[in-house]
């Protein structure tokens, strides 16, 4: 469960630049999710269950040019998907302001 609640922590993009995992934890998570559809849908399932506020789903409203209520679940599948992939990096999770990957991963490109 604590790996589970840790990868959701991992993607969820507002959380990610404040309190980052070192980077063997984050590797050994990215092979766990890369290796397993179930915790995949785990991990997504925890994103989606975390409340965003208002602040933030306009923000990514913006960034993803959505309506607010789909921001988290867009968001949350293309993290996880990201991780999964490995396109998400450590640097990305790591870096203090949103990198230039990330916004790409965010916005689906």
């Amino acid at each position: 469960m604590r790996s589970i609640r840790f990868a959701s922590f991992a993607v969820a993009l507002l959380t990610l630049a404040s309190c980052a995992p070192s980077q063997g934890e984050y590797e050994k998570v990215q092979t766990a999710v890369q290796g397993s559809p179930a915790l995949q849908r785990a991990v997504l399932k925890d994103c989606l269950a975390a409340r965003w506020t208002k602040s933030e789903l306009e923000a990514g409203a913006l960034l993803l040019s959505v309506p607010v209520n789909k921001v988290q679940t867009l968001t949350c599948k293309r993290m996880v998907s990201a991780l999964a992939s490995g396109r998400l990096t450590y640097a990305d999770v790591r870096a203090s302001q949103p990198t230039v990957n990330l916004i790409k991963i965010m916005q689906g490109r």
